[in-house]
């Protein structure tokens, strides 16, 4: 039912790369977002006008920077932790 492809795409690389890739970028997007984020504060905003600026919440601007201020560039630099752990055993992932 859907439309036919007008243009063929040149797999230029797997699409697994493209996945990493991308992956790398938004991770950038991130970072590039809470960079704007403090040069707000340095040109003289408020935390509350420069989170809203860039479209977090108050709290969130203040954790960043509280993590600028103690760690610098480092700081910003999103640390996902691994989140919750799994509640499926080894085995029940694997039937599943």
């Amino acid at each position: 039912m859907g439309r036919e492809r007008v243009y063929e795409v040149v797999k230029r690389i797997p699409v697994e790369e493209l996945g990493k890739r991308i992956k790398r970028l938004e991770k950038d997007a991130r970072v590039l977002k809470r960079l704007y984020f403090i040069r707000y504060l340095c040109r003289g905003m408020s935390v509350e006008e420069a989170a809203e600026l860039v479209g977090v919440t108050e709290a969130t601007g203040y954790a960043w920077l509280k993590r600028w201020n103690s760690r610098g560039y480092e700081g910003i630099i999103p640390d996902f932790g691994g989140g919750r752990p799994s509640k499926l055993t080894e085995e029940q992932k694997e039937e599943l």
